[in-house]
Protein backbone atom coordinates (compact mmCIF):
# COMPACT_ATOMS: atom_id res chain seq x y z
CA UNK A 1 0.00 0.00 0.00
CA UNK A 2 1.02 3.30 -0.84
CA UNK A 3 -0.28 6.94 -0.02
CA UNK A 4 -2.75 7.07 -3.03
CA UNK A 5 -4.03 3.48 -2.21
CA UNK A 6 -4.50 4.23 1.56
CA UNK A 7 -6.62 7.56 0.77
CA UNK A 8 -8.55 5.36 -2.02
CA UNK A 9 -9.35 2.96 0.89
CA UNK A 10 -10.77 5.27 3.01
CA UNK A 11 -12.85 6.88 0.26
CA UNK A 12 -13.97 3.64 0.03
CA UNK A 13 -14.54 3.29 3.94
CA UNK A 14 -16.47 6.45 3.57
CA UNK A 15 -18.75 5.00 1.01
CA UNK A 16 -19.23 1.59 2.89
CA UNK A 17 -20.00 3.36 6.03
CA UNK A 18 -22.62 6.05 4.21
CA UNK A 19 -24.18 2.76 2.73
CA UNK A 20 -24.60 0.93 5.44
CA UNK A 21 -22.08 -1.47 5.55
CA UNK A 22 -19.87 -0.57 9.05
CA UNK A 23 -18.08 -3.89 9.44
CA UNK A 24 -16.70 -3.52 5.79
CA UNK A 25 -16.14 0.05 6.05
CA UNK A 26 -14.36 -0.68 9.54
CA UNK A 27 -12.09 -3.58 8.41
CA UNK A 28 -10.82 -1.39 5.69
CA UNK A 29 -10.36 1.77 7.49
CA UNK A 30 -8.40 -0.80 10.35
CA UNK A 31 -6.35 -1.61 6.93
CA UNK A 32 -5.33 2.05 6.45
CA UNK A 33 -4.90 2.90 10.49
CA UNK A 34 -2.42 -0.13 10.59
CA UNK A 35 -0.42 1.34 7.73
CA UNK A 36 -0.16 4.41 8.71
CA UNK A 37 0.81 3.45 12.26
CA UNK A 38 2.97 1.02 11.77
CA UNK A 39 4.50 0.61 7.99
CA UNK A 40 3.86 3.95 6.66
CA UNK A 41 7.70 4.36 6.89
CA UNK A 42 8.25 5.55 3.28
CA UNK A 43 5.65 8.40 3.52
CA UNK A 44 7.10 11.98 4.27
CA UNK A 45 5.85 13.61 7.14
CA UNK A 46 3.11 15.63 5.39
CA UNK A 47 1.50 12.67 3.55
CA UNK A 48 1.95 10.83 7.26
CA UNK A 49 0.10 13.50 9.17
CA UNK A 50 -2.41 13.97 6.48
CA UNK A 51 -3.07 10.20 6.42
CA UNK A 52 -2.72 10.62 10.06
CA UNK A 53 -5.69 13.14 10.05
CA UNK A 54 -7.65 11.38 7.99
CA UNK A 55 -7.47 7.70 9.57
CA UNK A 56 -8.76 9.88 12.58
CA UNK A 57 -11.21 11.22 11.12
CA UNK A 58 -12.79 7.46 9.37
CA UNK A 59 -12.36 6.61 12.99
CA UNK A 60 -14.66 9.50 14.08
CA UNK A 61 -17.45 8.98 12.12
CA UNK A 62 -18.34 5.25 13.77
CA UNK A 63 -19.38 7.44 16.76
CA UNK A 64 -22.72 7.18 15.25
CA UNK A 65 -23.02 3.93 14.20
CA UNK A 66 -25.68 2.36 15.04
CA UNK A 67 -23.73 -1.45 15.61
CA UNK A 68 -21.97 -0.72 19.17
CA UNK A 69 -19.87 -3.98 18.82
CA UNK A 70 -18.40 -2.15 15.27
CA UNK A 71 -18.45 1.48 17.27
CA UNK A 72 -16.02 -0.04 20.04
CA UNK A 73 -14.05 -1.94 17.29
CA UNK A 74 -13.14 1.16 15.42
CA UNK A 75 -13.15 3.68 18.99
CA UNK A 76 -9.97 1.27 19.75
CA UNK A 77 -8.39 2.18 16.32
CA UNK A 78 -7.46 5.36 17.84
CA UNK A 79 -5.28 4.18 20.47
CA UNK A 80 -2.99 3.77 17.67
CA UNK A 81 -2.29 7.26 16.86
CA UNK A 82 -2.10 8.39 20.95
CA UNK A 83 0.82 9.45 22.12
Amino acid sequence: MNFTDAKEFLRIADMAYDAGDYQNAADIVERVARFAAYDGKGLSQEQLAELTHAVKNSIARFTDCPDEAIWEEASALGDMFRN
